[in-house]
């Protein structure tokens, strides 16, 4: 007659595994610690708000921007083809730049140079230190 013996094994996993293991979680907890610790992610910059409303008017010709708020912004750019075909004696380049809350532009067809600055689009950048952030723009068409 043939017997068997069976051994009985009370261990679930190889010592290695088990070691491996304990180390992953470890290195997994350490980390965790550590970001909360050393405030991880509090470099990422935040984008620039500001509250800004463009106009086109069609008759009779002229945009308007006011700026409502500044939001994080410092102040307010306006640029595009506006910025870049001014031609006025009444307004210049300067009077597009480090706009304030409660300022208002109004730029009329007559202000443009013909015929770039006649159709474009004008922009709202909002600043903040270093940084730029595109708030609004709106295309216009004066031919």
């Amino acid at each position: 007659m043939i017997s068997f013996q069976y051994r009985h094994r009370d261990r679930a996993v190889s010592p290695v595994v088990g070691v491996i293991l304990v180390v992953a979680i470890t290195v997994i907890l350490a980390a965790i610690v550590a970001g909360f610790v050393l405030d991880f992610g509090s470099d990422i910059e935040e984008e620039v708000q500001a509250g800004v409303s463009i106009t086109v008017q069609h008759d009779p010709q002229y945009i308007d921007v006011q700026i409502t708020t500044l939001g994080n912004a410092d102040h307010i750019n306006i640029t595009g083809e506006p910025y870049d075909h001014l031609n006025s004696p009444d307004l210049s380049q300067d009077d597009l730049r480090e706009l304030e809350a409660g300022d208002s532009v109004r730029i009329a067809e007559d202000d443009l140079e013909d015929p770039d600055g006649q159709r474009g689009t004008i922009v709202a950048i909002g600043v903040a230190g270093e940084q730029e952030t595109l708030i609004t723009s709106e295309d216009y068409d004066f031919s």
